[in-house]
């Protein structure tokens, strides 16, 4: 059976790679007893797939992996054992049985991300995010495997609002495309707005709220029944 879980990851472990995350759960599974599928071969490995690699520095309430067990589990026993051998700073918030066989790699399309941040000179907000939304193209520059290129991220913010916090410090509430074919991460969308408002801005958190695929004209969560 394949279970699609739902997890956080908080301020204590914003600072470990994708791979940490992968290990972290595969010996998590382990001190569970819970029984994940492996691969065939000279190198099994288990079959956990996680839905979008997260970077450094980003905490998350909206992360999704999906895991192929050898038993049959009912949700709320998989949630309550697999969180009992995970660390302080990772949990399980949801599970799912999923029935289709897409890989939940190919559903995700879009992220929301709360940022918070400082700007130097001081702005009014609301300018900002018109300033954003009326330009007709941003353009940043994007390192590929041959090099920087231009790369026009503006088709690629869906949504923009955003505030201020007190103080010096703001807030933006950003929908980005996310996924296989086009991918805008916090920090790119924060360069194209430095780039089109002339300002220097200072990042003091992201936090990645949602990943999200697409249902004709609706943002759906990945564990949303339209993808299970």
């Amino acid at each position: 059976m394949k279970i699609r879980f739902r997890f956080d990851r908080g301020e204590e472990l914003k600072y470990i790679g994708h791979l940490d995350v992968m290990r972290l759960f595969e010996r998590a599974f382990k001190r569970a007893e819970i029984p994940v599928t492996h691969s065939q071969g000279f190198n099994p490995r288990p079959h956990i797939v996680f839905a979008q690699p997260m970077a450094l520095g980003l905490s998350s309430e909206g992360e999704f992996a999906d895991v192929e067990l050898d038993e049959d589990y009912e949700p709320y026993d998989f949630i309550e054992r697999l969180n009992s051998a995970l660390p302080a700073g990772v949990r399980v918030t949801d599970a799912k049985k999923v029935k289709n066989g897409k890989n939940i790699m190919a559903i995700v399309e879009a992220a929301r991300y709360r940022i918070d941040f400082g700007l130097v000179p001081e702005k009014n907000i609301d300018g900002v995010i018109s300033e954003v939304l009326n330009r007709d193209r941003i353009i940043v520059l994007k390192k590929t495997k041959s090099g920087e290129k231009e790369f026009d991220i503006r088709p690629l913010i869906y949504e923009l609002t955003g505030g201020r916090n007190g103080g010096d410090s703001y807030f933006f509430n950003v929908l980005l495309a996310a996924g296989q074919e086009n991918n805008v991460r916090p920090e790119l969308f924060i360069t194209g707005v430095e780039t089109c408002t002339n300002s220097d801005i200072e990042i003091l958190r992201m936090h990645r709220i949602m990943l999200y695929g697409r249902a004709g004209d609706r943002w759906l969560p990945l564990d949303d029944g339209k993808f299970l």
